[in-house]
């Protein structure tokens, strides 16, 4: 799902307030954005989302505006109505993204800062169309990987788990554990079976594997799962 943070600033007084300078009284000029603030939720339609008000450079009052635009974050448009902190997603922004706009104001001015964008809005939770298979040799040190899944309604977001199983292909149980992972000079230890990828270990001999694949988007996720490989060997 899309992230995203700007900062646009509205003054309403002198320059030198808008910058968030001191009066020759003392008093703060008008509210300064220092952390923008952050919109949460599922973008699907039905659900609920909310916006925090950031962090300011002095104390003020916060209104709030819901924006939806285009997925290249252009043609942002306020949506009607949509001026408290929660929002709930409706059938008029499928496809497209959300934010909110926070404006902060005092006595001195106000400023405005727009939140994180969330999206694109779906309509429906993913649904599997085909399965994923396992390609690859089937032998202990040989890498096997995770292939030909399909999905309707648009998935953004996917994780894989692999499974280690009995002989007959069920009673399955999550590959687990840890490993070094080496590139351009420099290792990190990565999750084992949370992969496209898994090399065969001798823990696998005697054993089926299979793979599952959640699809997740803004409504909902789904999960699919492969068929079990022919009993692994040395």
């Amino acid at each position: 799902m899309a992230r995203r943070s700007r900062l646009l600033v509205v003054p309403l007084a002198l320059v030198a307030l808008a910058l968030g300078a001191t009066t020759a009284r003392g008093d703060p000029g008008p509210p300064v954005s220092t952390v923008p603030p952050i919109a949460t939720g599922s973008p699907g339609v039905g659900n609920q989302l909310t916006v925090d008000s950031g962090s300011w450079s002095t104390s003020a009052a916060f209104t709030y505006q819901w924006v939806r635009c285009d997925a290249h974050f252009a043609a942002c448009t306020d949506i009607p109505g949509a001026t408290a902190a929660a929002y709930t997603v409706a059938a008029a922004d499928v496809d497209l993204v959300l934010e909110a706009r926070v404006t902060a104001a005092n006595a001195a001015g106000s400023a405005a800062a727009l939140s994180n964008a969330l999206g694109p809005v779906a309509a429906d939770p993913p649904g599997p169309r085909h399965r994923p298979a396992i390609k690859g040799t089937k032998k202990v040190g040989q890498r096997v990987y995770e292939t030909a899944d399909r999905w309707i309604h648009s998935p953004d977001t996917f994780t894989v788990r692999w499974l280690r199983c009995s002989a007959k292909g069920n009673a399955c149980v999550r590959i687990t554990g840890k490993r070094m992972r080496c590139a351009g000079g420099s290792c990190l230890r990565v999750n084992i079976g949370t992969e496209w990828d898994y090399t065969v270990t001798q823990k696998d001999v005697g054993h089926r594997l299979r793979v599952r694949v959640a699809a997740w988007n803004g409504a909902g996720h789904a999960t699919s799962t492969s068929k079990p490989t022919r009993i692994v060997r040395k």
